[in-house]
């Protein structure tokens, strides 16, 4: 898969690696790439008629960039398509249609309900500080001071957060698997599954994005 840089830093020597050309200076680094005309066309093709098909009516990506990102997954945005960068290269744009599949009726599922749901896991650590604090009062261990009091009050905060990830993660993983589900009943070769087990053997991001490439697998079990 040919790439051109999009974003980088100052003009500097380059060097060509797997079909792209990639800065080696450590001062110059490579935010996001284009992929070449055709086998962004490809993709863009792949995208417009699973837009179509799934009738996905808010998304009309121009561009396809590789760029960086915490998974796995394509991100979908109305005007342009982010392929993982760990990933470029490495899968065909037939193999890339499942995955694109699954995260378009992922964001067709994000209604508002749901979208409710997911803003109340960002004030999930705000909401708690009122039960928290009348907690506090009725057992007697609210600090005096006030500074040690803000301090607790602050370290009780910062402590929720990764609890909501805690908490609002079967959410989001019943997002997923019901958009793999509903991929798979769609009949595409490869199947999602075909894909999704070509990148476990990849490990391309690690032992912890392989967990939740497993997880995902294993969702197709759960829904037989």
């Amino acid at each position: 898969m040919t790439l051109y840089l999009a974003a980088v830093g100052p003009i500097v020597p380059a060097q060509k690696f797997e079909g792209g050309w990639i800065s080696h200076s450590k001062s110059s680094r490579v935010r996001s790439v284009r992929l070449a005309p055709q086998e962004e066309e490809a993709i863009l093709q792949i995208t417009q008629e699973l837009i179509s098909r799934l009738e996905v009516h808010d998304l009309s990506p121009e561009i396809v960039i590789a760029g960086s990102g915490r998974n796995l997954d394509p991100q979908i945005y109305k005007d342009k398509v982010i392929l993982p960068f760990a990933l470029y290269n490495r899968l065909t744009s037939v193999e890339w249609k499942p995955l694109i599949a699954s995260r378009l009726i992922f964001h067709r599922n994000f209604n508002k309900k749901k979208k409710l749901v997911a803003f109340s896991g960002q004030l999930f650590p705000y909401l708690t500080i009122v039960p928290f604090v009348a907690a506090s009062s009725i057992l007697g261990i609210i600090p005096r001071d006030p500074t040690l009091n803000s301090v607790t009050f602050l370290a009780w905060l910062f402590a929720m957060f990764p609890v909501a990830k805690v908490v609002y993660a079967p959410f989001y993983r019943g997002l997923q698997q019901t958009a793999d589900k509903q991929t798979l009943e769609l009949y595409l070769n490869p199947t999602l599954e075909d894909v999704l087990r070509k990148i476990e053997m990849m490990n391309p991001q690690g032992s912890k994005a392989n967990k939740t490439i497993q997880k995902r697998i294993g969702g197709f079990r759960e829904s037989i």
